[in-house]
């Protein structure tokens, strides 16, 4: 039951808090007065998007299974917080415990009937067939999923067979090359010795020269100065020291010397041409793909691993296929159950549609539920179509025969069949209804509000005469600030709103809403 709705600062709300009560909750008033911000105002906790000013809250408070609950959602500093009991929570939390105290049958929300996926949900709704709805949607997502898998593997390996040629030799003409990055270096730097071959030998020459082959050498000279020390070493023992480490040097200037004369200076014709070849390759391939040869060897490794995912393409497509024909079979198993208790519940959710249609003046009106073999979908098997007659003859699709009222009305019949809430919220619900009609309609939503809380909107005198709790809203102004009131009327402020539905408020319009208040508590 929806025991409170406290607003602040929405649309044009500033202040305001409504306590409703058991039974039928009439909400009537001028048109453009905000009669329908009740609605919008829970439709907000529930988690409504929209573009709401900083300061915007409103508070509800429900009783579900004997206990008060307050869900609460307010805005700011521009973001939306919401609470249970007065602690954060999600708007998932409210949202659902909401859906599971209060319907809200929004204003021309009869359109709907037109859709043939909220017909079908009807026929599920009224079966109590949501868990094996969830069963078959559940598995259907996985059939869809491995599908969508299976034929992205299907078009992938048909893409990679297409260019495996252009990818192999690809392939084929990087590896020809056949050298690491390590020797190409080694190879551009002979490539650039041999451009200055001359002059290195000529420096090499003269370098001996001063070292080793000259009568005035480094080598001869230290030899020179060897036979001195060794004389001195005759009269002063104490260079012996001095005469090893200079004989170790004409030792190591011998090495060096050696080692100058060892250097191979000179390639062969036939070593420079494949020097000049194996650049040239390197240097080709540089060229054509715009990259260095060590991003040219990257690109090699990612080719392998494509061309070998390619061949590896089969097992996992064979694969796929043997889960997803599994899983296909399976789903068409569990939609053939689900099918066949649709079957058996249509006949009794059109004698119940039918019986209610009578209680809203539409005794000879008829309901077929229709249903037909369809294309798997997260539905299951089956097209639902609902066909309808007001007058008894062959029924047609709701959408081509059924006028704004009748569609009213039976859409209402549809709200007052389905597994029954604490609370049911209709906005409008007089919407092309009139006349005696709308009698009945205010005899219907007075017996519905004997079993359960109903909040009505509406223009109708004979659904207000029907409420058990009535409010009027009024639209007012601070200076030039309009803003919205809601007031809960005395009884004989609810016949005089009542006479002023039927006309003008007079003696003898108020004397007639007492006669209808009566009329429609019989």
């Amino acid at each position: 039951m929806l025991r409170r709705v406290s607003i602040e600062n929405f649309i044009l709300i500033k202040d305001l808090e409504i306590e409703f009560s058991e039974g039928l909750n009439i909400i009537s008033g001028e048109t453009g007065t905000g009669k329908s911000m009740t609605i919008s105002a829970l439709e907000f906790v529930m988690g409504r998007q929209g573009d709401y000013p900083e300061g915007t809250a409103v508070e509800v408070e429900v009783g579900i299974d004997g206990e008060a609950v307050i869900l609460r959602r307010e805005i700011r500093s521009g973001r939306s917080r919401y609470f249970l009991d007065g602690r954060g929570t999600s708007a998932k939390n409210v949202r659902e415990m909401l859906d599971g105290a209060v319907s809200i049958q929004g204003q021309n929300e009869f359109v709907r009937l037109l859709k043939p996926e909220f017909q079908i949900q009807v026929l599920d709704s009224f079966g109590g067939l949501g868990g094996l709805v969830e069963k078959v949607e559940s598995l259907y997502e996985e059939y869809s999923s491995k599908k969508r898998l299976l034929d992205e593997l299907v078009s992938r390996r048909e893409e990679l067979l297409q260019k495996r040629d252009f990818l192999e030799f690809r392939l084929k003409e990087i590896e020809e090359v056949g050298l690491t990055p390590a020797e190409v270096k080694e190879l551009r730097d002979k490539a650039g010795a041999l451009k200055s071959l001359e002059k290195i030998k000529k420096l090499v020459g003269e370098a001996l020269q001063y070292l080793y082959d000259s009568e005035g050498s480094a080598y001869s000279d230290v030899g020179y100065a060897l036979r001195l020390l060794w004389k001195v070493r005759e009269l002063d023992p104490s260079v012996e020291n001095v005469l090893e480490e200079l004989t170790l040097l004409k030792d190591r200037l011998l090495e060096i010397t050696d080692s100058l004369r060892d250097r191979d200076l000179e390639l062969s014709p036939e070593e420079i041409d494949c020097i000049n070849e194996l650049l040239f390759r390197v240097q080709r391939l540089e060229k054509k793909y715009g990259k260095s040869y060590e991003d040219i060897l990257r690109d090699a490794e990612e080719i392998k691993r494509e061309l070998a995912s390619s061949y590896g393409y089969e097992d996992r497509i064979e694969e796929l296929r043997d889960e997803v024909g599994r899983l296909e079979e399976e789903l068409l198993s569990l939609s053939r159950e689900l099918s066949r208790k649709r079957k058996e519940k249509a006949p009794e959710l059109e004698r119940r549609i039918e019986e209610v249609l009578k209680e809203l003046n539409l005794e000879k009106a008829k309901l077929k539920v229709l249903l037909e073999r369809g294309e798997l979908s997260r539905q299951g098997i089956d097209r639902v179509s609902f066909l309808f007659s007001s007058y008894g003859g062959e029924p047609k699709p709701v959408e081509q025969v059924a006028s704004g009222g009748e569609l009213t009305r039976l859409f209402l019949s549809v709200a007052l069949i389905q597994p029954p809430v604490a609370t049911y919220v209709f906005d409008e619900v007089d919407v092309g209804v009139s006349g005696d009609t709308s009698v009945k309609l205010a005899r219907l939503l007075k017996k519905l509000s004997r079993d359960m809380q109903v909040i009505a909107i509406t223009h109708s005198a004979p659904v207000c005469a029907a409420g058990d709790t009535n409010f009027l809203t009024e639209k007012r102004y601070l200076g030039d600030i309009p803003y919205i009131q809601v007031k809960k009327l005395s009884k004989e402020e609810k016949l005089k709103e009542v006479a002023r539905l039927m006309g003008t408020p007079t003696e003898n319009t108020i004397r007639g809403a007492r006669e209808l208040v009566e009329l429609v508590s019989r």
